[in-house]
């Protein structure tokens, strides 16, 4: 666990001690922002859609939960920043890093080291990885909504939908759908050439995290970043846990279910935040936060799904 979590929290420092250093200053940030956000995301989802595996029958009742799920926590991510009194702007942040789970990078993992040497790993992971690709370009559609609403506009619907069918994230994941499908895979040149784009994201995510922390200032955001991190790491799942009967799931299924329902906020909060004019110093704590509390959080998943 620690090892799947620490490199996150230290890509983070790093880009903190940058950022510190004025070496990572918030103009070159903002332009490594846009090219994670309109390149090497984009990258990485397509791929990972493409590369779903065949899932197993219980697939469409686990993410038919983890939508709806998500979707629970996003409002609760609204009301809570109300509460707290978030500026309008902020609340469309708080609401994002309140659902959005970093499950390529933590989730899958986990699951991958949870299945080894079990019965049935090949259709359990297959599973995980169609529930991923789908609950991430669910993640962005809700994620344009929540961040558009946070900022006046004279045709609200009008502004998200445009929103919505121009965000580079979205295309990409259902670009992918149909080759998913289709199991026609990708060119060999073209697939390295996705791999190395879609593996420089994160990294280069979570040091543009770093790097906005050292100039931000979060001291009246505190509780907005503790209500973030503490709904997505331990709402949310025990929300799935209880639900989880109704939709039928037990076993391995419940299992993919907790683990991806209890990861950190993803890095791609901040990338969204950022360049949908949300509040970036918002989603940057709720990240390290939520990626300390999920040292917790993934241990008792695991445990309640055994």
């Amino acid at each position: 666990m620690i090892s799947i979590l620490a490199p996150i929290l230290l890509l983070v420092l790093l880009g903190l001690f940058l950022g510190r250093l004025r070496f990572l200053g918030p103009g070159f940030s903002g332009d490594l922002n846009k090219l994670v956000f309109w390149i090497a995301l984009p990258a990485l989802l397509f791929r990972s859609v493409v590369h779903a595996e065949h899932p197993g029958p219980r697939t469409f009742s686990l993410l038919g939960l983890l939508v709806a799920a998500t979707g629970v926590s996003a409002l609760a991510g609204w009301i809570a920043a109300g509460l707290v009194k978030l500026p309008p702007f902020s609340r469309g942040t708080l609401s994002q890093s309140a659902f959005r789970g970093n499950l390529a990078y933590i989730g899958i993992p986990v699951l991958a080291y949870a299945f080894e040497g079990q019965p049935g790993k090949s259709e359990a992971f297959g599973t995980a990885v169609i529930v991923m690709a789908f609950l991430m370009i669910f993640y962005n559609v809700l994620a344009v909504v929540v961040l558009s609403l946070g900022h006046k506009s004279e045709n609200p619907a009008r502004t998200a939908t445009v929103s919505i069918f121009s965000n580079p994230l979205l295309l990409a994941g259902m670009a992918g759908i149909p080759l998913a499908f289709l199991r026609t895979g990708l060119p060999l040149f073209l697939d390295r050439t996705l791999e190395s784009l879609g593996g420089a994201a994160v990294p280069i995510a979570l040091l543009c995290i770093g790097g906005s922390l050292a100039h931000a200032r979060i001291g009246d955001k505190v509780a907005g970043i503790l209500a973030a991190a503490a709904l997505k790491t331990f709402f949310l799942p025990v929300l799935v846990y209880f639900c989880s009967p109704f939709f039928g799931l037990a076993g391995t299924d419940l299992r993919v279910a907790m683990v991806l329902s209890a990861c950190p906020t993803a890095a791609a909060a901040f990338v969204m935040a950022r360049q949908m004019n949300g509040d970036a110093s918002l989603a940057s704590g709720s990240i390290v936060l939520s990626t300390l509390f999920a040292a917790v959080s993934i241990p008792l998943a695991l445990f309640f799904s055994r």
